[in-house]
């Protein structure tokens, strides 16, 4: 009996600690480190969501580009960071679900190191065929494809990166042959696109406003659950038939292991509260961003979910870590 009222004195002590914690918090600047270089997508939704928190906190958000090794230099500072509540993370999926199927020995563990704070914003990514391609949808392209083996080749940024993986499960789920041409980055993927070099790759739809207006591409499908208010009439994966070809880029927040449970609420809830602002979410949504802003528990789901598909997607690659 004893024992059992001092662990509901202890428990009921650390709640009021960890309630004390969030009420006070934070007193000082609070660190964001994004794990790539800046001027990429990841720094700007840090620096956007960075700016309305300083707002509401009265304290200056520190964003820390730590780029390097595909986010794993910056990654491992995160993960090696204080858990006060002082140091979060913002970066994109690769950080958490595919780095792991790439690489040997990372130094720090996607599932353990870190605690999801929320999915802020996601963006479907735009499967883009050159206007040479005789298919104006998804499952007239795998006809088209069919058709010619090994007549349609595809772009990816290099072995592992996202259009690779997804492309490769294609081939494999609908018996189709494609020919991988990786190149070193997005820009010249989406010029190859252009020049008819390859006839295909995904990217997304703010990165492709060029593209699509050069009139030299169209669109076939849009890997995310919804369409994007910025182009309404591009089907998703799903109602083309093929809601495996999810190809969704998220934008997550993430702390230390560790960091209290109360201070990761707050923060939760003062991003929930950041999005309901007018201005900040047109904003995000004119450059093609689907605003989020989950729980915690519902970032986790989206992880695991997420990895399982990784692992298939990898497998079909024949991706091994490196």
């Amino acid at each position: 009996m004893k024992n059992n009222l001092l662990r509901i004195m202890l428990l009921a002590a650390g709640l009021l600690l960890g309630s004390t914690q969030a009420m006070a918090y934070p007193d000082k600047p609070v660190r964001v480190i994004v794990p790539w270089p800046a001027g990429g997508g990841a720094d700007y939704v840090g620096r956007a969501f960075g700016k309305e928190l300083s707002e509401i906190w009265k304290q200056p958000v520190v964003i820390d580009n730590i780029g390097g090794a595909g986010s794993i230099v910056g990654a491992e500072r995160a993960a090696r960071a204080a858990p006060d509540g002082y140091t979060f993370m913002v970066t994109i999926n690769g950080t958490i679900t595919s780095n792991r199927f790439l690489y040997k020995n990372m130094p720090y563990d996607p599932d353990r190191s870190f605690m999801p704070v929320s999915l802020l914003v996601q963006s479907g990514q735009l499967i883009l065929v050159n206007k040479s391609v005789k298919a104006d949808n998804l499952k007239d392209f795998v006809d088209y494809v069919r058709k010619q083996p090994g007549g349609v080749s595809y772009a990816s940024y290099g072995n592992g990166t996202q259009p690779h993986l997804l492309f490769e499960l294609l081939k494999k789920r609908e018996k189709i042959d494609m020919l991988h041409v990786p190149y070193k980055g997005l820009a010249p993927a989406l010029t190859g696109v252009m020049g008819n070099e390859v006839q295909l790759t995904i990217v997304s739809p703010s990165s492709a406003t060029a593209a699509l207006g050069s009139g030299r591409t169209k669109p076939l499908a849009i890997g995310s659950s919804t369409r994007a208010s910025v182009m309404p009439n591009v089907p998703t994966v799903a109602e083309s038939g093929y809601p495996y070809l999810n190809a969704t880029i998220w934008f997550g927040m993430f702390a230390p292991k560790g960091t209290p449970q109360a201070i990761i609420d707050k923060v939760q809830q003062d991003i929930a509260t950041v999005v309901k602002r007018p201005d900040f979410a047109k904003a995000l949504e004119e450059r093609g961003f689907d605003i989020v802003a989950s729980t915690p528990a519902q970032f986790t789901k989206v992880i695991q979910e997420e990895v399982a598909r990784t692992a298939e997607m990898a497998e079909a690659a024949n991706v091994k870590p490196e």
